[in-house]
């Protein structure tokens, strides 16, 4: 049933990215079951609000190059990756944010006859994008996930998954080094399979988080139990849905949080030519706005992308999310909780040159209007991009 339950996940996940085939077969490049593909990208951004200000925006051209290898390799239930991307952006007018973002994505999955689960892998990213909707600058970061899965099933209807995740967080400019912090979770699940394709699933998790400096950030631990259900609930629909309680508690002074969460992904293929993508969430999130230790997020998100001729296909998708901050802070208005409610969608057309050559169009709007005036802002992006995978 673990096997079963995995291969389920990585197809939702897989699916969720919203790309339709146009050619199922690519790459030439391979030495026995290795296989080799090196890509690259190019994209010209107009962005009419740069650095997501209030009334006062500052628009500019972002030109992106975006080289890349990708190796995989697989055999009789054991497989491997080592992915390398690299982001080059350099702006028209703002050369001062011209930047290098880098990502390396490395793992191995065994899966043995016996029903033993096997997993190991680690994402190491140097970056500057955007970590939350609270996260206004461009700011440089260092960033690495590793993670271990142990699973096993014990009969064709019951197996259980045990993790345990690590993330450093490491800024480079030192005015946001209190932000620094690393993050250990582990997790126990176990899946009940109650029809051919579905399962039930019990988590939980307990995460610390530890902060570098601690008189300025709280460090924290805590945990959450969720149920679930996962699996193919009809041909064409597959779902991750659970939901539950969780509490952190904070050394110092200020707030903790408990309360209820959840996480659904759901996806349908319609028709061969149709893919619709619906989710949402609900979670704390470590906060760096004043004396926050975390803002609640809750979010929703839909998507669907149409295959409007054998090399032509439209992607539409949005988001609505709220943030929701525990402690009163001084404002133009006066003392309050500050609440944000962002949205935004993307409309991208994409025309397959060849199978491995592609083009695309997209618009991106977004906007956040906070109780707190001065964290509104509206923001709109008009992109174009060749991309490239052999």
């Amino acid at each position: 049933m673990g096997k079963r339950y995995i291969a389920a996940v990585v197809s939702l996940l897989l699916l969720a990215t919203g790309s339709l085939a146009f050619g199922t077969e690519f790459g030439n490049i391979h030495f026995g079951r290795l296989y080799v593909h090196p890509r690259i990208g190019v994209e010209a951004t107009y962005d009419d609000n740069v650095f997501l200000l209030g009334e006062t925006k500052e628009d500019d051209v972002l030109f992106k190059i975006t080289p890349g290898v990708e190796l995989d390799f697989s055999r009789e239930g054991k497989s491997a990756h080592l992915n390398y991307l690299a982001e080059i952006g350099r702006y028209a007018d703002q050369s001062d944010f011209n930047y290098e973002n880098h990502s390396v994505d490395a793992g191995v999955d065994l899966q043995f006859p016996s029903g033993l689960m096997f997993s190991v892998g680690d994402l190491f990213s140097k970056t500057n994008d955007r970590m939350t909707y609270e996260w206004v600058p461009l700011v440089k970061r260092k960033q690495n996930l590793a993670n271990v899965r142990v699973g096993y099933e014990f009969t064709d209807r019951l197996s259980f998954v045990l993790g345990y995740d690590n993330m450093i967080l490491d800024y480079d400019d030192a005015k946001y080094s209190v932000y620094d912090r690393d993050e250990n979770i582990g997790e126990a699940t176990i899946f009940y399979r109650i029809f051919n394709k579905i399962s039930l699933l019990g988590e939980f998790k307990y995460r610390a988080i530890d902060y570098d400096q601690e008189t300025v950030r709280n460090d924290a631990d805590g945990v959450s139990a969720q149920l679930g259900i996962t699996g193919q609930l009809t041909p064409k629909l597959v779902a991750l849905v659970k939901g539950g309680w969780s509490e952190r508690d904070y050394d110092g002074p200020m707030e903790d949080w408990d309360g209820g969460v959840f996480s659904v992904d759901l996806v349908h293929h319609c028709t061969e030519t149709l893919l619709v993508t619906l989710g949402g969430s609900r979670r704390a999130v470590e906060s760096t706005y004043s004396t926050n230790n975390y803002f609640t997020t809750t979010e929703v998100r839909a998507g669907l992308e149409k295959a409007l001729a054998p090399k032509i296909s439209l992607g539409v998708s949005g988001f609505y999310a709220n943030s929701d901050y525990p402690e009163g802070t001084l404002h133009e208005g006066g003392i309050s909780e500050r609440d944000d409610d962002i949205w935004g969608a993307v409309v991208a057309l994409r025309y397959s040159i060849q199978h491995w050559l592609t083009t695309s169009l997209s618009y991106t709007h977004e906007e956040r209007d906070s109780n707190q005036d001065r964290f509104d802002y509206e923001d709109n992006r008009v992109s174009l991009g060749v991309s490239a995978i052999f």
